[in-house]
């Protein structure tokens, strides 16, 4: 184990006004439907701030866990993550036609964020056990079994905008393992016709995907949500129409303070706006990857790749969603989009990378 360091200023500072930056656009996205729903306007954000607090005592633990004990562990995590995603299954409350929550009582929890930590840990460890043999088809055949299983899970939900986010994460980390670029291209074979299969067997999703190529075709139905979204942004212009004063948020956009309040902080906040919160999200990409870089060792640097490619990826994959670069997917954004167990896990994640930060000379 290497001599313990200071952790990276540039990555903690990054995260922090990721949080708060979110924090406050949800305290305007929702306050619209959170009086709607719940006779507050301030409900909603009340709850976040309340997992917020919740995921920074997560974070601080995270970042204090001793990493060697974390790496025995990741069989154990990687169980009880695949656990959670069966028994979901049977017992998860059913929203929108998805079973993608366990009621706790004093909450819901959402498995598949569990699990793509889950196996961002396991897959960190494995890599940094078979090093160069990921590069025959018995090592790389063991990860994608791992993979596959999480996957597989998370699809029955069904949930195919996470199951491409973990799955993209994992490829990173298999590149960054020096897996050969036959097996990678390959596996961007198979996952582009997975999705397309999934979409084919499942109506809506393929609706979706027509919807994306055609959105104007339908601009009162199919089309409306992404044509919203795109009204927001442009109404935003330069500088924003001012933080709270969004016209959008009055129920004009579907899910505004979930998979698309990217929309909403365009409109408020401008261009200059959504350029700092992609600016952000960018450093925190660059701050990760150096660390994974830096690393000595190679669980750690494994580690930092996945936690990275985790936030960042989703993000901007949900930011290609919302400004009609790619379909439809159902995916959050991290920090910003209304939901417990997704910022949990998100500043866990984050704690955790500040944690391998340490290790980096």
């Amino acid at each position: 184990m290497q001599r313990k360091g200071q952790i990276d200023l540039w990555l903690l500072l990054t995260a922090s006004l990721l949080l708060i930056i979110g924090l406050i656009s949800l305290l305007s996205a929702s306050s619209v439907i959170s009086y709607q729903d719940y006779g507050n306007p301030y409900a909603i954000f009340f709850r976040q701030c309340l997992f917020a607090v919740v995921g920074l005592v997560a974070a601080v633990v995270a970042l204090f866990f001793p990493l060697d004990k974390l790496r025995k562990m990741s069989w154990l995590i990687y169980a009880v993550a695949v656990a959670l995603l069966v028994l979901v299954l049977f017992v998860g409350e059913v929203t929108k036609g998805s079973r993608r929550w366990i009621d706790l009582g004093i909450g819901t929890l959402q498995p598949s964020e569990v699990a793509k930590l889950a196996l961002v840990i396991f897959l960190a460890d494995y890599l940094s056990k078979v090093k160069e043999k990921i590069r025959t088809v018995k090592g790389i055949g063991i990860a994608l079994i791992t993979m596959a299983i999480v996957g597989i899970l998370i699809v029955l939900g069904p949930d195919l905008g996470t199951t491409v986010a973990a799955m993209a994460t994992c490829y990173f980390m298999l590149m960054a393992a020096g897996a050969k670029s036959s097996h990678l291209w390959l596996l961007v074979v198979l996952g582009i016709l997975g999705v397309i299969g999934l979409a084919v067997i499942e109506p809506y999703r393929m609706k979706r995907l027509m919807t994306f190529l055609n959105y104007e075709n339908d601009p009162l139905g199919d089309g409306y949500q992404l044509i919203q979204s795109i009204f927001a942004f442009g109404s935003g212009g330069i500088v924003g129409v001012g933080l709270g004063q969004s016209k959008q948020k009055y129920l004009y956009l579907p899910e505004n303070h979930t998979d698309f309040i990217f929309p909403i902080v365009g409109e408020e906040l401008g261009f200059i706006g959504t350029f700092f919160v992609v600016l952000l999200f960018g450093i925190y990409a660059w701050r990760g990857l150096r660390i994974a870089i830096k690393s000595k060792d190679s669980f750690h640097s494994f580690l930092a790749v996945g936690l990275t490619m985790q936030i960042a990826f989703q993000a901007f994959l949900n930011m290609g969603v919302v400004t009609g670069v790619l379909p439809v997917t159902g995916l959050t954004l991290p920090f910003f989009s209304a939901g417990g167990s997704s910022l949990l896990i998100t500043l866990t994640s984050v704690g955790l990378l500040l944690n391998v930060s340490r290790y980096v000379e």
